[in-house]
């Protein structure tokens, strides 16, 4: 599947799920704490490498949001999740989460010349956010969804906001992405009839790698604001040691003029 058009439908996926709790709600008795949909959307350019471990980038022009409603659904531009359930502080909650993986095709870059096409992949699964004061936390288990590699991963990430007043939002994350064999070997691993003079046998086990950017907001007035993001991978272990990666760093940024919701 084209990943264009992969994007759009994780951003409709994510949109329905979020309008199927938001038709839920109303269909139920409203509190006077429900205020609907908050936050930003709009549109912009995202660039980012063709493939994991390749160093060829593209730009998309495409829809960014990031919003919430009723702090129960979530959208951003790389994740969307649900919440279940809370505790009564709401400091800690724990439902569902979607993330999209991207594959390549064989003209992405020189070292996949001739390999077979690895098919983009929708992770989803149970997820845990814990909100420490000082710092907030999120687990997640992922299975995928849409049978491309078959596999399961786990994410741990950190999250601190650096920068929150009228005008500016900004926050930073590092994490942890642990990708099982079958996900490891079917977007890094290379079957018998992908073996070339320069390309060898490659099955990889599992593998972890770091994940660490930062996004936020500028608001230039009650109407519109700026949209911004970036999120880096460093591959690491077998992931890392692949004969089709080129470069071990991975980067995906977009920056776009978005309405006040």
């Amino acid at each position: 599947m084209n990943r264009r058009i992969f994007y759009l439908l994780f951003i409709a996926l994510s949109l329905a799920i979020g309008n199927a709790k938001a038709d839920t709600a109303a269909a139920s008795e409203k509190s006077s704490e429900q205020q609907g949909w908050s936050g930003l959307a709009g549109v912009g350019p995202m660039i980012f490498s063709k493939y994991t471990g390749g160093t060829g980038t593209q730009t998309w022009l495409l829809p960014l949001i990031s919003a919430n409603y009723d702090e129960i659904f979530y959208i951003d531009p790389l994740r969307a999740n649900v919440y279940l359930g809370s505790t009564d502080d709401k400091k800690m909650a724990w439902g569902l989460a979607v993330e999209p993986r991207m594959g390549f095709h064989a003209s992405d870059g020189a070292r996949l010349a001739g390999m077979a096409t690895r098919r983009n992949s929708l992770e989803g699964g149970f997820n845990f956010d814990w909100d420490a004061d000082i710092i907030a936390i999120s687990f997640s288990y992922f299975t995928d969804l849409t049978h491309s590699s078959n596999g399961t991963s786990s994410r741990l990430y950190l999250y601190k906001d650096v920068i929150k007043n009228e005008k500016w939002k900004l926050g930073a994350n590092v994490g942890l992405d642990h990708m099982s064999a079958k996900v490891t070997n079917y977007f890094f691993g290379t079957t018998a009839n992908e073996v070339t003079v320069n390309r060898p046998l490659y099955q990889p086990g599992s593998a972890t790698n770091v994940v660490f950017g930062f996004d936020g907001s500028y608001k230039i007035n009650q109407r519109y604001s700026i949209l911004f993001g970036l999120q880096a991978t460093h591959l690491n272990g077998s992931a890392a040691n692949s004969p089709i990666v080129e470069t071990k760093q991975s980067k995906v940024g977009w920056i776009g003029l978005a309405w006040n919701l």
